[in-house]
């Protein structure tokens, strides 16, 4: 994909896409108003944290060029810029979102009633299971796998709702990993190093899993992309799985090492300081 592409070819995607970007626009609009509205509530008027509110923000608009921008565009014709789409909001959107700490967010900005009813939210059966490590890595896994499959994808390519839908599993799931493993938001159950070291491995393993299969298959898999491409669509393939095993296996990798050689004196210290 050239540059001239990346800065002109940028497209909604159809209705579907449009309502995607309202939502996005909205999701901006409400975490300002929310962090306006705790400055309000709390008695020390002291305001959020503007690093917090820059990170989610930012997750926002670089999911805005990822979706609509040439990468979007042509994801369509191109598996190697569909797997750039994917890789920006699995290792860049998901975690600049859960950096601007929403969960935290939402308990600085509601009232106590309010905050009381999110905590039993919490801690409720289900959302305690998706946050354990355990949970969410199988269920991120899950997501990865099955969205690969060629059916699957073809689906998401002929269908605009459904490719939209693709693209909120995918940032759900990563929010989903990189929540617990940042340790930002307030959760039942925030894993220790060795839990997040071990979470942030784990996820490479269904991507290792893809990059194996689309690196060494001898003919393309996915027919979408035969028809656009004719014989280099195999070549294009096999860039594809050079861009999710450079961008998005070491963008697991280093985490889950500075986890480890973090320690819990020096992390806790930080989080005290933090939240002081």
């Amino acid at each position: 994909m050239s540059l001239r592409a990346f800065g002109l070819d940028w497209s909604l995607d159809g209705p579907a896409g449009a309502g995607f970007l309202i939502l996005v626009f909205a999701m901006g609009v409400l975490y300002v108003q929310a962090a306006a509205r705790g400055r309000r509530l709390d008695r020390r008027g002291r305001p959020w944290p503007r690093g917090k509110t820059l990170c989610f923000l930012s997750g926002l608009a670089v999911l805005v060029v990822d979706l609509y921008s040439g990468i979007g565009t042509q994801a369509d014709a191109r598996l190697s810029a569909h797997m750039v789409e994917h890789m920006v909001m699995w290792v860049v959107v998901a975690p600049l979102l859960t950096a601007g700490a929403p969960i935290r967010l939402a308990l600085y900005a509601l009232p106590p009633a309010g905050r009381r009813r999110l905590g039993r939210w919490l801690h409720a059966r289900t959302v305690r299971a998706l946050t354990r490590p355990v949970g969410c890595v199988a269920l991120f896994a899950a997501v990865v796998l099955v969205t690969h499959l060629p059916f699957v994808y073809g689906l998401a390519l002929n269908n605009d709702y459904a490719h939209e839908a693709e693209h909120g599993l995918y940032l759900l799931t990563a929010l989903l990993v990189w929540t617990p493993v940042l340790g930002i938001d307030p959760l039942p159950h925030r894993p220790g190093r060795r839990g997040q070291f071990v979470c942030m491995c784990a996820c490479m393993v269904p991507m290792g899993v893809i990059v194996l299969w689309l690196g060494t298959a001898p003919d393309p898999v996915y027919g979408h992309y035969l028809q656009i491409l004719g014989p280099s669509a195999l070549h294009d393939q096999r860039v594809a799985a050079v861009v999710m095993g450079v961008g998005c296996l070491p963008a697991f990798a280093v985490p889950a090492l500075v986890k480890a050689r973090t320690s819990p004196r020096r992390r806790n210290a930080a989080l005290g300081a933090e939240t002081a």
